[in-house]
């Protein structure tokens, strides 16, 4: 009888020891988890307020509160600046940072360049085909062939190109006249584009 009460013991003290060492291993990943995620959200927070300070100083706008937990059980809240836009100079902000409008531009825009470039080709051209010429002929200018799909497909949207589809591969060519849009029916039109010509 003692030799089985022993025995179970044994057993028990065993499983105890593995299971103590088991959850001070998983307690050491949990706390090593959370440094890390502190640490992520100390820098997440210091990024956060240098993009604020950048934003009031482009703005030049009044910053309101904005209360932020700390994330902890029962932490305390901080007041953070955030600067409010004005609604009539945000625009004229944002247009201003964008790079490719300029006063008095001198760069045509995309859907420029694929016009000019369809007017010169005798029938229709595939992606690849336009974005071969356009880099020809614009050597200077960074060519993506998405950019160049997406200017087509507004332009068809707007009327100006036609797409055509045989066998599998999609071709553009300019519009011979204005009706042609309309007659083409719905493979003319594309699903949504939004990037502008």
């Amino acid at each position: 009888m003692s030799d089985t009460a022993t025995s179970l013991t044994d057993q028990y003290t065993a499983q105890i020891t593995a299971d103590i060492a088991r959850v001070s291993e998983e307690r050491e990943k949990v706390r090593e988890e959370i440094a890390g995620l502190q640490q992520r959200l100390e820098t997440l927070e210091a990024d956060h307020r240098q993009l604020l300070q950048m934003q009031s100083a482009l703005t030049s706008a009044p910053a309101t509160v904005v209360e932020v937990s700390s994330g902890r059980p029962g932490g305390r809240k901080k007041s953070v600046k955030v600067p409010r836009p004005r609604a009539s100079q945000a625009p004229a902000r944002a247009r201003a940072a964008r790079p490719e409008v300029k006063v008095g531009r001198t760069e045509a825009t995309w859907g420029e360049i694929v016009l000019s470039y369809l007017t010169g080709q005798q029938g229709p051209q595939s992606v690849a085909e336009i974005t071969n010429g356009v880099i020809a002929a614009h050597p200077a200018r960074k060519v993506q062939a998405t950019v160049l799909r997406n200017t087509l497909e507004g332009l068809v949207a707007r009327g100006r190109v036609q797409r055509a589809k045989q066998k599998g591969s999609v071709t553009y060519s300019m519009v011979a006249h204005e009706g042609a849009a309309e007659q083409a029916g719905p493979e003319q039109v594309p699903a949504g584009s939004s990037e502008p010509a």
